[in-house]
């Protein structure tokens, strides 16, 4: 048990590629889940598995596999078989390629290659863990291979027993599996079905397991990378129960965790003055994690067993067991009862029914303050777990029992952000920001400082702005993160100095610069959207103000939300419910604007249906929409603010009802009053003919009032207007003259749009530099179209250095997001070892993504490609065959 949790939160991955053509202004439609074919069929597959009363075994693994076009064969011809040389020795037998014609092709023994399965040189441990790699000859759609494989172990995993589960995954291909178990009647086993045909007969002293695994129609797994928790299963130990189980692994790791007079001493420190139990806790849990380095070890007995904690002291370093065992010999010093637990920080949500080793990481439960404790996490603070654990089966190794650990309480991942902008005379503004974090909202807090720690600084804050569409300086200041309490601050100061235009009307947002933190969607959902997902409640807070000089007036502001939403639905894993609350006001207070939102996730599963994504996202846009609103400067008087009037409020939530015709009547009196977001809405429902009989002309028109006033969005659809010759005959230099205004606001649509046109010198001369400056600003907002075509421009070294490694970057960026083409351009990189290497597999799983979302380019360059996991990668880490965790 060595694995290594890592803050997912913050891993997000970013990679693109090339395309032969700018990418299309196309968007992706949702698609669900479906399973994808790989082009291959096993056609034989046989185990026959036996053990002794040493708990030694030897398993012998008879297969073919049948490639069924150009996908299968390339798949099927390289094969990647997993073990681990501490516990077994493999050897192959009778590798060839069938021929359909009936020739046999022996494998070269040269063409067999054995390799560490990790390039991680911090782990003695990860070098037993092995894979061998078989290159197959001549493999085309129709052929086969073939092979033996024997796994005979050098010593048990745990000696005298016997415990292990083979599983079917739900997305393996259509099959028959048969597996023989046989073992010796004076160590009966204890076995557990699901959805497998199983039979038993005694023969001698021994007593012999038939089951039959069969796969007729596959289907998507349940959640990312879990497929442990829908597969079909059948197990088998000698342990009793998980007790038994239990207490085998604590005769190994009691001992361990046994203080010596160095840990006395060190523990008495560390807790100082403190009295209270939560606290000396609290004092110990932070040293080890702050301390002890984390280091994935597994010394003489495949990771099963602890180094004693004394050892642990002395290198400063150690795996999950090592920290979970220092932190029990320093609390024991206090005193203090501390359980060693086994969990699985994979994607896997329940257990086999019979005692098996399927955890992989070890972590603390202290009874008397009835908590759990993972010190690996440096940046992870006391009263805190990593999300990933939350939900998961507990195995409390010195009590032999086993329980759940807690889901946690939106309290427990809190985010909060504070915010004071100053508009002074001439125009710039100057900010102070506080972000801070409670619990893992901390974590992120850490995570974020670390990164600016490796950085320039004001640097960062420079970019920031400028991703903005702004200009200015700024500068970032925090504790060190690796100083550990419950929660952390960031502070950021920011001076802006391209002014706002205060001679006349103005809408400025009252937070113009974006959280650094990830967001909010993102940390809750991870991103998911068409299957069931690991659900993260949390809370957050944002104040902001904004005052302004003596002779500026408001005239617009935010409108007050309140939104309630619960949600029911059913997982693999049972009932789910979630609720989400966004509320938000703005006020007048003087010369200052004062605005308050929160936004409160709460979700009583670990994992939640694919559907809560939706009504997160719904409710996560109606807080977007409160703090993207602008507020109205101007210098005249202004007899009202036009958001304070429930008419207009009134108005908007009619329009956001679709009830266009209500909302035409109740929102054009205050267009005609001068209200440019009034104006704005009037001239969108008359450009889509929603409410009155689609006018172009009348949508030019309201369009234009609004846009004097800097309604962002109002130049935006003018600019499309122009371009696009609604309403008015095609002018592209005014087209790109409204967008530029509105792209100058940070308008991403805009920008992308004005970008579009520098590049192919449309209504202005053709400049691939600016095509590229305002590509960017909107990419850095999101827009994967504005990704996709920047990729390209760093492909092409068109007004940026050619960087195609950046180019890759950003197109996968898009990719990620389900752009369709950013995924076929993506393909097509592989495809050609356009800025990566070439890679055929992993171009067909783009060029599918994109064929899945109606790319027609992508549907033809999947005709001969392949791109399948290898059969072996998929067979062994699933079934996880003698393989120590």
């Amino acid at each position: 048990m060595i694995a290594r949790i890592y803050p997912a939160l913050l891993l997000l991955l970013v990679a693109s590629t090339f395309v032969a053509a700018n990418a299309a202004e196309t968007t992706g439609v949702h698609q669900d889940s479906v399973w994808v074919d790989p082009g291959w069929r096993r056609t034989v597959s046989r185990y026959k598995v036996t053990f002794d009363e040493q708990g030694l075994s030897t398993t012998v693994f008879d297969f073919e596999i049948q490639a069924l076009d150009e996908k299968g064969a390339e798949a099927i011809s390289q094969q990647i078989v997993a073990y681990n040389n501490y516990f077994s020795e493999l050897t192959l037998h009778d590798l060839a390629t069938l021929k359909a014609d009936g020739g046999v092709i022996a494998v070269d023994e040269r063409a067999i290659r054995d390799q560490p399965a990790s390039a991680d040189t911090s782990s003695p441990y990860f070098d037993e863990r092995r894979q061998r790699i078989i290159a197959y000859s001549d493999v085309a759609p129709g052929d086969k291979v073939r092979g033996r494989l024997i796994y005979k172990a050098k010593r048990p995993e745990f000696a005298g027993e016997f415990a292990y589960y083979w599983s079917q995954p739900a997305d393996q291909p259509p099959e028959v599996i048969e597996l023989t178990l046989d073992g010796p009647a004076s160590k009966p086993l204890h076995v557990a079905l699901r959805n497998v045909e199983h039979s038993e007969e005694r023969l001698g002293d021994r007593i012999v397991h038939h089951v039959r695994f069969t796969q007729e129609t596959p289907k998507p797994r349940q959640i990312d990378a879990g497929s442990f928790d829908d597969a079909k299963r059948f197990e088998a130990s000698t342990f009793a129960d998980y007790a038994a189980f239990a207490a085998m692994l604590n005769d190994r790791n009691a001992p361990m965790a046994q203080p010596d007079e160095s840990l006395r001493k060190l523990s008495i420190g560390i807790v100082g003055d403190a009295t209270d139990t939560r606290v000396k806790v609290e004092r110990i849990h932070n040293w080890v994690a702050r301390n002890i380095r984390y280091v994935g070890i597994g010394f003489e007995d495949g990771g099963w067993t602890s180094q004693p904690a004394s050892a642990v002291l002395a290198a400063r370093y150690g795996d999950c067991k090592a920290h979970a065992t220092i932190l029990k010999a320093l609390l024991d010093v206090q005193g203090i009862e501390a359980n060693l637990v086994a969990v699985n920080a994979d994607a896997q949500y329940t257990l086999t029914e019979v005692a098996t080793p399927n955890f992989n990481h070890a972590i603390v439960y202290v009874p008397e303050i009835g908590q759990y404790l993972d010190p690996t996490v440096s940046l992870l603070a006391f009263g805190s777990l990593p999300p990933s654990l939350g939900g998961k089966p507990a195995l409390n190794i010195d009590k032999g029992t086993l329980a759940r650990i807690p889901v946690a309480k939106p309290d427990r991942f809190a985010l909060s952000a504070d915010t004071d902008y100053t508009l002074l005379g001439d125009g710039t503004r100057r900010a102070r920001s506080i972000l801070s974090g409670t619990g893992l909202g901390a974590l992120v807090g850490r995570s974020v400082a670390e990164g600016l720690e490796a950085v320039d600084r004001p640097n960062a804050a420079k970019k920031l702005i400028e991703q903005a569409g702004l200009s200015g300086g700024g500068d970032y200041s925090f504790p060190k993160p690796r100083e550990l309490s419950d929660s952390y601050v960031i502070t950021a100061t920011f001076q802006i100095t391209k002014p706002v235009g205060i001679d006349g009307p103005e809408s400025v947002r009252m937070l113009p610069l974006t959280d650094p933190r990830p967001s909010l969607l993102l940390l809750s959902t991870a991103g998911a959207t068409d299957r069931p997902f690991p659900c993260r409640s949390l809370e957050y807070r944002e104040t902001s103000s904004l005052t302004v000089p003596d002779g500026i007036n408001f005239y617009e502001k935010p409108a007050p939300i309140a939104y309630k939403k619960s949600f029911n639905g059913r997982t693999a894993y049972g009932a789910a419910s979630g609720r989400i609350e966004v509320s938000g006001t703005a006020v007048l207070d003087g010369r200052t604007i004062r605005a308050s939102a929160v936004v409160r996730l709460s979700f009583d599963s670990a994992v939640c249906p694919a559907e809560f994504a939706a009504e997160i996202k719904t409710g996560l846009d109606k807080f977007s929409g409160f703090r993207r609103e602008p507020i109205g400067l101007t210098p005249k008087s202004a007899p009202y603010v036009t958001e304070i009037s429930a008419e207009f409020t009134k108005g908007v939530n009619a329009f956001l009802a679709q009830k266009y015709e209500l909302a035409m009547t109740r929102l054009r009196p205050f267009a005609e009053r001068g209200s440019a977001k009034a104006q704005s809405y009037l001239g969108s429902m008359y450009e889509s003919g929603r409410g009155v009989e689609r006018n172009y002309t009348e949508a030019i028109r309201w369009f234009l009032m609004a846009a004097e006033q800097s309604d962002g969005y109002s130049q935006s659809h003018l600019g499309y207007l122009y371009e696009k010759r609604l309403g008015a005959a095609r002018d592209e230099k005014v087209a790109a003259q409204w967008y530029a205004k509105a792209a100058e606001q940070g308008d991403d649509f805009s920008q992308a749009r004005l970008a579009g046109m520098y590049r192919d010198g449309r209504g202005v001369a053709q400049d691939f530099q600016q095509a590229a400056n305002w590509f960017s600003k909107a990419a850095d907002q999101g827009s994967t179209w504005a990704q996709v075509n920047l990729g390209l421009l760093y492909v092409k070294g068109q007004g940026v250095p050619l960087d195609q490694a950046k180019g890759i970057v950003l197109l996968r960026r898009a990719a990620d997001q389900n752009d369709g083409d950013a995924q076929y351009n993506l393909g097509w990189a592989y495809e050609s070892g356009t800025g990566v290497p070439k890679d055929a597999q992993e171009a067909i799983k783009w060029y599918g993504k994109a064929s899945d979302r109606g790319n027609a380019l992508a549907q033809a360059r999947l005709e001969g490609l392949t791109a399948a996991n290898s059969f072996w990668q998929i067979l062994f880490r699933h079934i996880r065959l003698l393989d120590a965790l």
